[in-house]
C-alpha cells in the first residue's frame, strides 16, 4: 500500500500539468471552504455580490477535478488551466466592483443596497422570519482595513497570474 501512494505521489510530482490542476482545486475548495465557515461558523451572512463571487471557484473546481482524470491530455488540461484563469480574473473584477460597492464608490444593484421599496405587512412579517442578509454596501468583516471582498480580489489576481504563467511553461506538451 505504501509502494502504490509512493508510486502515485512520484506520478503527481513528475507531471505538472496533474499538479496544476490539483493545485487549481484545492485553492478553489479552500476558497469556498473559508466562504462557507465565515457563513456558518462565525454567522457572517453572504450578500448576493458574495453569493456571486462564490461561483467561479466553483467552476474552476469542478473543471479542474474533471481534468485530472487519465483520459485528458497535458494540452488539454493546460486549455482548463486558461479557462481557469479566465475565470478567476473574471472574479477579481466581479470583487473589485464589490469593494467599489462596500466603499461607495459606486452603487450596488437595487436588491443588494438597500434602497426604498414598497412593501405590504406581509411581505414585512415574512421578512422576519428569514435568516439574516447584509447588505452588499455593508462590510461584514474586514481584516487590515482590508473587507472579505478585497481579499478575493488579491487572491483571484494571485490565481489567474500564476496561471498565465503556468500555461507558458513547457510542461503541457508532455504527458
Amino acid at each position: 500500500m505504501c509502494l502504490g501512494r509512493l508510486i502515485l505521489l512520484t506520478t503527481m510530482t513528475e507531471n505538472k500539468s496533474f499538479l496544476t490542476m490539483a493545485l487549481i482545486a484545492a485553492a478553489s475548495a479552500a476558497a469556498l471552504g473559508l466562504a462557507y465557515t465565515a457563513q456558518y461558523g462565525f454567522a457572517l451572512w453572504p450578500c448576493n455580490l458574495c453569493w456571486g463571487q462564490r461561483v467561479p471557484y466553483a467552476l474552476a473546481l469542478v473543471f479542474a477535478a474533471m481534468s485530472m482524470t487519465s483520459a485528458v491530455d497535458a494540452a488539454t488540461r493546460r486549455q482548463v488551466a486558461l479557462l481557469c484563469a479566465a475565470l478567476f480574473f473574471f472574479n477579481a473584477a466581479f470583487a473589485f466592483y464589490h469593494v467599489g460597492v462596500e466603499q461607495k464608490w459606486w452603487l450596488g444593484p437595487t436588491e443588494c443596497v438597500g434602497r426604498p421599496q414598497t412593501f405590504s405587512t406581509a411581505d414585512l412579517m415574512s421578512a422576519l422570519t428569514q435568516t439574516g442578509r447584509t447588505g452588499c454596501d455593508e462590510v461584514a468583516f474586514s481584516l487590515f482595513g482590508i473587507s472579505m471582498a478585497g481579499y478575493n480580489v488579491i487572491a483571484q489576481l494571485i490565481l489567474g497570474v500564476g496561471l498565465l504563467w503556468a500555461s507558458t511553461r513547457d510542461w503541457w506538451s508532455r504527458a
